[in-house]
């Protein structure tokens, strides 16, 4: 389904986002009717102390590429810094998520395995495209919709909001005039959504 919703997008002519794709709301219900499947089957499971601001999280990726480098020209000799560089030296320092991890027999293991596979597909499925303006906010928005909703179920939290920021990373990678969406108003689409 992510996929697919991916795929067949034309993102290099979509609209301004006004709302959440309707395929996010239906990952969402998806998910949640999965917790209560394997709920009757499974015990609920370890987390980890979830932080109180988990939904209301924004991404760090609210600049152009032009303002990122000029945020790292100051440590580097040249101010036309590549943003590949960066990324990858922040995937350098980041915590490395096993994705195909040992699932124990448990309703937060079931889920965390699920949204791990699931997010990971969708940001394989978003390095494969490339983006307009309004293409990469509907990523941020639908993100952010994700996030909103998914740490809920998972172990860490952290996972998801990794996963997720690595999916904006790759969008803004991927677009022909990266200009992000103001966090105020991607809050204020995924509210009403």
């Amino acid at each position: 389904m992510l996929r697919k919703s991916v795929e067949t997008r034309d993102w290099l002519n979509t609209i301004e986002p006004r709302n959440v794709r309707a395929v996010m709301k239906r990952v969402v219900e998806d998910v949640t009717a999965i917790d209560s499947q394997v709920g009757l089957l499974y015990e609920e499971g370890l987390r980890k102390a979830h932080s109180s601001d988990s939904s209301k999280r924004t991404f760090p990726y609210s600049s152009s590429r032009q303002n990122q480098r000029s945020q790292w020209s100051s440590y580097a000799p040249s101010s036309n810094m590549d943003t590949s560089l960066m990324s990858n030296i922040q995937k350098l320092f980041s915590e490395r998520i096993e994705i195909f991890s040992a699932v124990d027999f448990s309703k937060v293991s079931v889920l965390t395995g699920i949204i791990k596979i699931s997010l990971k597909t969708f940001l394989e499925c978003v390095r494969l495209r490339t983006f307009a303006r309004f293409g990469l906010q509907q990523i941020q928005v639908d993100c952010h919709y994700l996030q909103m909703y998914l740490w809920r179920f998972v172990s860490d939290e952290n996972l998801v909001h990794t996963l997720l920021d690595e999916i904006v990373g790759s969008a803004i990678h991927r677009c022909l005039d990266p200009v992000t969406m103001e966090p105020s108003v991607i809050e204020v689409i995924c509210d009403r959504g």
